[in-house]
């Protein structure tokens, strides 16, 4: 059997595409849950500057600004394409080639939008990358994210 290299995950969105490609560009302070292993992060905002080379990260309350990826590739409202810059024990990943990739792809599903995530090019973390993969598949990995993002969908849809 061929070891797992990559995990994918799919999730509808009640937003049509636009929308929906907005919510995770634009506003992922709405669905953001931090990866990084920090005492007590308090509030967290997060970012993602939409251009090809610009950052992914969060600010705390305190103001530290933590990296947790670079844009490599984004079409609005089509996909986004993401360095994952946060190892194992979650902490930064300063360098973009050393990172795994997110490919985040948006597709019509009549009035909503069908999410297709796919998280791969973990031996990109080194010999932690299949431990690394399975942590992902985790509810508190993606299952945890894609949540956060429909429950932002669901509120954003009642404005």
């Amino acid at each position: 059997m061929a070891e797992e290299t990559e995990c994918r995950f799919e999730g509808l969105l009640n937003l049509p595409r636009e929308q929906a490609f907005s919510l995770f560009v634009d506003r992922p302070g709405l669905w953001w849950a931090s990866p990084f292993d920090v005492p007590d992060p308090g509030e967290i905002d997060a970012e993602i500057e939409p251009f090809a080379g610009g950052s992914c990260y969060e600010i705390d309350s305190k103001g530290h600004r933590r990296i947790w990826g670079t844009v490599l590739s984004i079409e609005d409202p089509l996909y986004v394409r993401l360095a994952w810059q946060v190892s194992l024990d979650g902490r930064e990943i300063a360098d973009p080639a050393a990172a795994s990739r997110v490919m985040v792809n948006f597709r019509v599903a009549g009035d909503s939008t069908r999410l297709e995530i796919v998280h791969n090019e973990f031996l990109r973390h080194g010999e932690n990358g299949a431990e690394y993969l399975n942590l992902m598949g985790r509810p508190d990995g993606w299952p945890r994210i894609i949540g956060n993002l429909r429950e932002a969908a669901r509120a954003t849809g009642r404005r």
